[in-house]
């Protein structure tokens, strides 16, 4: 009776499938931990490219038909202010020599209540002089605001219609395409917009920074 030998190959190829699945296993759970770990930015879909363009911010806000308007409604009213305060000065000086004048001929105590008037009407003058100065400080902030915020409107808007996802100011590019400069589209549509603004007026005067008569 022929007895059959096992069939070596056989029997030592069916151990070895054996670590091949394990090791297929093993990656297969690195994967889905790395999946699970991953920060949400590597899966996220990737972001679109840029789509440049630039703008002179500087001209258009120099330019623009409602910013040359304020500048003039300012220096109209600085001009105003400054001729305020020369008159009230010239007054000062008036008074300071007639006190000058009377300090031999009034008693002692006249005279010390004639100086303080006039020290008290000096102070009010120099706190009149910085509240003009506050008021058009104030008013050329509240001015220009308006100007800027028409300037970004309208540039969020071009580029909605052109298809720009970043438009940069032109004094921080190197060099640029004339193709991609929307200037002059810009202020054209800025002065459609906002021809003009006024400049508002300051607050009711108080006691403290009403000009001395």
């Amino acid at each position: 009776m022929t007895r059959t030998r096992p069939n070596a190959s056989a029997s030592a190829s069916a151990p070895a499938s054996e670590p091949a699945g394990a090791f297929g296993f093993a990656l297969a759970l690195l994967a889905a931990l790395w999946l699970w770990l991953a920060p949400s930015w590597i899966l996220a879909d990737p972001l679109p490219g840029a789509v440049v363009a630039v703008v002179d911010y500087q001209r258009v806000l120099r330019e623009a038909k409602a910013a040359k308007s304020i500048r003039d409604q300012l220096e109209a009213r600085r001009a105003r202010y400054q001729e305020e305060i020369r008159e009230l000065e010239r007054r000062l000086v008036a008074r300071e020599r007639e006190l000058a004048r009377q300090k031999g001929v009034l008693a002692p105590e006249a005279f010390a209540e004639k100086r303080r008037a006039f020290e008290e009407e000096a102070a009010r003058v120099q706190r009149l002089v910085q509240q003009r100065r506050r008021e058009l400080d104030r008013a050329s902030a509240e001015a220009f605001a308006v100007v800027r915020d028409t300037i970004v409107r309208v540039v969020s808007e071009m580029a909605d219609d052109k298809g720009f996802n970043l438009v940069l100011p032109s004094t921080a590019v190197l060099l640029f395409s004339p193709q991609l400069d929307l200037t002059e589209e810009v202020l054209k549509a800025v002065d459609r917009e906002l021809p003009d603004v006024r400049v508002p007026e300051p607050p009711a005067a108080s006691a403290e920074t009403t000009p001395p008569r």
